[in-house]
């Protein structure tokens, strides 16, 4: 290989020692606090559905059950290893098992992607700046989500190949079996994908055009026609990549698969990290090896497209900055010899990295003590009162619901109601449900259209104008039996109705006086 194998650091000065120990642990305090996120996702209900039910059939689900209007439509559930795990450190542990999980996810990731960064010398002072702004980045997509094994794994893939160029070291054969694992528990596995595609693409190039044999460009070919045939070690086999493909072409109306907007002030962590990158490969592009390069451009590329990509940006470009921008700290104090710290401020350093550190830790404990180590659901944000009602009432029937309410829906009230839509998305829904339910809430034709086409039992919707206005209505069609300041319940008048309108009109409907819980479930 052309790399030469760089020299370990050597922190000669035990107050060098002392700032290095205390960067590292900001990292992980960093990490510590910002990827401890608390609130549960929209899909989470979903994901530990699919789980305990997998579990509990002993196989997959190959049709969807769950829906009226996509009952029986083929579902492609690539994420189903993730839930049985998550199924299962629910059943041992409840909450606090799917928590402190997914927080040993991220402090698994964090460990990797800082030994990424130690195998090139750095500065610590540049380590625990990049580090904590790599943390932020990751952190929106740190939610109990199968995507955190991605990040995982991800990071792994990143490890290995650092090692395969800066150290010769020959670990590519975990790269198949990191991926015969990694497809089976979520779709970020093309991340992976593409990352070695882009390695060995580029490498393989750089030997056409300089008519020079590489000697480990074998190595890579066969580690990436590897990993192309361990993609197929999945229930599916090659029509999951069909279907990844054909998701990947749709722009659905969902935030994070939206652009990265660029002329505001979010994901500003992510963002700075981008200057950065651009910064560091123009200033030191000298020393910029290409395969790193082209791979964490493959990343700022595929963030700018979807917002979902930038925690992988974020893990990329980690070990690039810190290589880099401690290159050229270096480069400056050479030429600025009395920019050298003394012992006493580096002590001082030492001292105000670990207080910002002890911080963060004491703020992401009093997070878990401020809820019992419970999961936060937002009584704001989901309809807990008006499920509540709908499942003490034994409403039964098919139910409408908003596309991020569904699986909240279908955990508490399955298999009496099936929903008209849920988080799963594309994986078994068709795109014609999909797009009628995008309806923005005060798009009261779309919403008419709506209710209309899927002529449910039962409504569970937002306090939106439309429906506000079918309770003034007064509609004979459909009944206005419950409302909170978040949802309103509406049931069809039509005879599998018959009885519990009945029950309505006669009073005979309970309404509870009960606060409403914000935790989990």
């Amino acid at each position: 290989m052309t790399e030469t194998r760089p020299e370990p650091i050597r922190d000669n000065r035990p107050a060098e020692k002392w700032l290095w120990a205390a960067s590292i642990l900001l990292v992980f305090a960093s990490a510590f606090l910002l990827l401890s996120l608390l609130t549960a996702d929209p899909d989470l209900w979903g994901h530990l559905k699919f789980g305990l039910d997998h579990l509990e059939r002993g196989g997959l689900q190959r049709t969807d059950p769950y829906s009226f209007t996509a009952r029986g439509y083929p579902w492609i559930n690539h994420e189903w290893l993730s839930e049985v795990i998550a199924a299962l450190a629910y059943r041992a542990f409840s909450d606090p098992g799917l928590l402190f999980g997914k927080l040993l996810l991220g402090l698994l990731t964090t460990l990797i992607l800082l030994a990424t960064c130690r195998l090139r010398p750095a500065n610590p002072l540049v380590l625990a700046g990049v580090g904590v702004l790599a943390m932020c980045g990751l952190s929106p997509g740190f939610m109990i989500r199968p995507q955190v094994f991605s990040f995982l794994f991800f990071s792994a893939f990143l490890l290995v190949l650092h090692l395969f160029f800066l150290r010769r070291k020959n670990y590519l054969f975990l790269l198949p079996l990191l991926t015969a694992l990694w497809v089976n528990l979520h779709g970020g596995f093309l991340m992976g994908w593409a990352l070695i595609f882009v390695v060995t693409g580029w490498e393989a190039f750089l030997s056409i055009i300089t008519r020079r044999k590489r000697p480990w460009l074998f190595a890579l070919l066969a580690a990436f026609a590897a990993v192309n045939l361990a993609t197929l070690a999945n229930p599916y086999g090659f029509r999951l990549h069909v279907f990844l493909y054909e998701t990947l072409k749709l722009s659905p109306d969902i935030t994070e698969w939206r652009r990265l907007p660029l002329l505001d002030f979010s994901f500003i962590e992510v963002k700075a990290l981008m200057l950065l990158f651009l910064a560091a490969a123009i200033l030191d592009r000298k020393n910029v090896r290409g395969w790193e390069f082209w791979a964490v451009a493959m990343t700022f590329y595929a963030s700018l497209k979807f917002q979902r990509h930038t925690p992988f940006f974020a893990l990329a470009v980690t070990p690039f900055l810190s290589a880099h921008l401690s290159a050229l700290a270096e480069r400056v104090r050479g030429r600025n010899p009395g920019l050298r710290l003394s012992p006493a401020s580096l002590a001082i350093l030492s001292g105000a990295l670990l207080v910002m550190a002890f911080w963060q830790v004491e703020r992401g404990v009093r997070a878990y003590a401020a809820t019992g180590c419970r999961i936060y659901v937002s009584p704001a944000a989901y309809p807990i009162g008006g499920v509540r009602f709908i499942r003490e009432n034994g409403i039964r029937g098919n139910l409408l619901v908003p596309f991020d309410w569904g699986e909240y829906a279908l955990w508490h009230l399955y298999p009496g109601c099936l929903v008209s839509i849920d988080g799963r998305f594309t994986t078994s829904y068709p795109p014609a449900v999909i797009a009628a339910h995008f309806v923005a809430d005060r798009d009261e034709r779309g919403w008419k259209r709506l209710v209309e086409k899927y002529p449910a039992d039962v409504i569970i919707s937002r306090q939106i104008p439309y429906f506000q206005k079918l309770v003034a209505a007064r509609s004979p069609e459909w009944i206005y039996v419950y409302s909170d300041p978040v949802s309103i319940v509406f049931l069809r008048n039509n005879a599998k109705n018959r009885e519990a309108l009945a029950r309505f009109r006669a009073g005979g409907f309970k309404y509870s006086n009960q606060p409403l819980r914000p935790f989990f479930p």
